[in-house]
């Protein structure tokens, strides 16, 4: 038995391709699943702020597992801060409600009726919900109790928790935002630089996730172009908000989801990323950078699959 790389669990390691004088293996930790190590890794741990976040990249791993996915790690994410923060740290959840939002999601999809006690280890299962330790864990579940959203029975190294009718509610307010619809709301710039990224990685996402891509321009309508978009926008389950050159019709549509509470998942072309945070602020939220419609077809799905579903 081995460590694993990502976090203090023992586990086993098997070479592939070309055997252990190319250090290229499968991982398999029943904590963060089974992942794959490249043989560019060296095996020295990384530091500073990719070490701080480094439980973030064992959360992301074991979602990718459950999805029956290995995640791939090699060198370049885990020694360059800006490539774990695209690939890594653009899929998980920022903000304390979101966090808590999560694991009432967690606790509900567990309960097999209202009234139903899902029994909880913190320790072991803080890594599927993106909690650094199940000190953090159990301070999000005791929070949700105070606000009467679950009902919590610790028991030694584990806790009963129980969704309220209040809960409930929660989780119904969470699921109205369109949740059976399989339109995604596409808001980018019209022109032929970005149509490879829209026809070779947006709109091939439709076969990564079973979501229809929407971009308006390649609809036909007959009532007005603005009438149009909000109607789609109320209709779709998210949207893909591509800034790349800055249109302000995009902000508008961006906007526009979030005031109805649909989830807005943020991209931009790596060489307009820099002017997009003079121009319009939104470094508070996740943008996906990309390089190709490869790259941005990869990075959306992944960001799709974890956060949508």
């Amino acid at each position: 038995m081995d460590k694993c790389f990502l976090c203090p669990s023992q586990c086993n390691r098997d070479y592939v391709q070309g055997g252990p004088e190319l250090r290229e293996y499968i991982v398999q930790c029943a904590r963060c699943g089974e992942y794959i190590i490249t043989r560019d890794v060296d095996m020295h741990p990384p530091e500073g702020f990719i070490a701080d976040h480094l439980y973030l990249l064992s959360s992301v791993a074991r979602r990718c597992w459950d999805r029956k996915e290995r995640l791939q790690i090699d060198a370049k994410l885990l020694y360059d801060p800006s490539e774990f923060e695209s690939r890594i740290l653009s899929q998980c959840p920022k903000r304390t409600q979101d966090k808590m939002n999560v694991i009432l999601r967690y606790i509900a999809e567990k309960s097999k009726c209202p009234g139903y006690a899902v029994r909880i280890n913190p320790d072991e299962e803080c890594t599927r919900l993106y909690c650094k330790n199940g000190l953090e864990m159990m301070f999000f579940l005791e929070t949700l109790d105070e606000q009467h959203l679950i009902g919590l029975n610790p028991i030694s190294n584990h806790a009963d928790a129980t969704l309220t009718a209040d809960g409930w509610t929660r989780m119904e307010e969470l699921e109205r935002t369109n949740v059976k619809s399989k339109q995604a709301f596409v808001a980018m710039w019209f022109d032929k630089q970005l149509d490879s990224a829209y026809k070779d990685g947006i709109l091939k996402l439709e076969e990564d996730t079973g979501f229809r891509m929407l971009r308006v321009d390649a609809k036909q309508f007959n009532d007005k172009i603005c009438d149009h978009i909000v109607a789609e926008i109320r209709r779709s389950r998210f949207v893909i908000a591509d800034v790349t050159r800055h249109r302000r019709a995009v902000y508008f549509e961006a906007g526009y989801a979030m005031g109805l509470g649909l989830e807005v998942i943020w991209t931009c072309r790596e060489d307009h990323m820099k002017r997009a945070e003079r121009i319009f602020d939104t470094r508070q939220y996740n943008h996906i950078v990309w390089t190709t419609p490869e790259d941005l077809r990869e990075k959306l799905r992944d960001r799709i699959l974890a956060t949508i579903g």
